[in-house]
């Protein structure tokens, strides 16, 4: 929640005077500003343009380089990484922790990212994992989740998240998953809304136990996309179970939008309203096949007010 919001609830409650709140507000607005996640951003997009400029380097040099020199050049900074890293890691704790060194973060992450590069590469060159291609992402998978909860780091938390949600797919469809939308598969699709239920599951019950909690919401949001697009996707794909994916989507939409309330968190209330408007709209366009001019004046009426209601909420957080 916003500052000024905090000062007009107590003005409101005539727990601070106008006038101190005046002092307060001015305060707020010539304190020194941080550019702590400005920088965080900027060493964040370094690590991203590295490792996307060594992977263009070995494709335009791969014949000059020659396939072991790069392998064991990828392997040795990928290694000395993970080793600065732990170096300057801090024991563990339930609760957030981080690293002791400025760059240690930057080093794991930069370690996560050529460890997939170096995977990839071993893949396409010499055929490690043969068709097993469900293992290609699930080894990431794992290690990334340990990492993550090890070095207490949400990025790496993220990279394996991803390459977990990525594993569902590639593992009960691989053909499909490169040839066609994914989410097409009522099996693929199952599988996507279990591993929501199981990541969400899985995130209220380290929460409850106290467990990396700083953790919680980033877990919340994957899943919770996961979901809400597995949902959207049964909705648009099988209108033989319309009722129960429209269903399961009020029911998640409803959750989330609860959740957001409780938390204050403006992402989460976004997620349920873009979702359930989408899904409300799809039926309503399948069922009642509205005229143009019923369309455009939809579009007009409603998009004012999920704008209104957005930013309605927003000044409250």
């Amino acid at each position: 929640m916003s500052p000024n919001w905090v000062l007009q609830e107590l003005e409101k409650e005539q727990i601070i005077t106008q006038p101190q709140a005046k002092i307060i507000r001015d305060a707020e607005a010539k304190k020194p500003f941080s550019v702590h996640w400005e920088l965080r951003v900027v060493l964040y997009i370094g690590i991203l343009l590295f490792t996307t400029g060594g992977g263009l380097l070995i494709y335009e040099n791969l014949d000059r380089i020659g396939h072991n020199a790069l392998l064991g050049v990828l392997t040795v900074v990928c290694i000395a990484c993970f080793v600065y890293a732990f170096r300057f890691k801090k024991p563990y704790s339930p609760g957030q922790t981080g690293s002791s060194s400025a760059f240690g973060d930057y080093a794991l992450l930069l370690s996560c990212l050529l460890f997939l590069t170096l995977e990839g590469y071993v893949q396409y060159q010499y055929n490690l994992f043969g068709t097993r291609y469900g293992l290609v992402t699930f080894l990431p998978a794992v290690l990334f989740l340990g990492l993550a909860y090890a070095f207490d780091h949400r990025g790496v938390l993220s990279l394996g998240l991803t390459a977990l949600i990525s594993w569902v797919g590639v593992t009960i469809r691989p053909l499909e998953f490169y040839f066609k939308g994914n989410l097409r598969d009522m099996t693929v699709l199952l599988s996507a809304l279990l591993l929501a239920l199981l990541l969400l599951g899985g995130a209220w019950y380290l929460n409850q136990k106290r467990i990396k909690t700083h953790f919680t919401n980033t877990t919340l949001t994957f899943a919770g996309n996961l979901m809400l697009v597995a949902l959207l996707a049964g909705l648009f794909n099988f209108t033989e179970y319309h009722l129960l994916f429209a269903i399961g989507l009020a029911v998640a939409c409803f959750g989330f939008d609860r959740f957001a309330r409780q938390e204050h968190s403006f992402l989460f209330l976004l997620m349920s309203t873009l979702y359930g408007y989408i899904g409300v709209t799809y039926l309503i366009f399948h069922y009642l096949k509205p005229g143009n001019e019923a369309v455009y004046l939809y579009s007009i009426i409603t998009g004012i007010g999920l704008i209104a209601y957005l930013l309605t909420y927003r000044k409250k957080i």
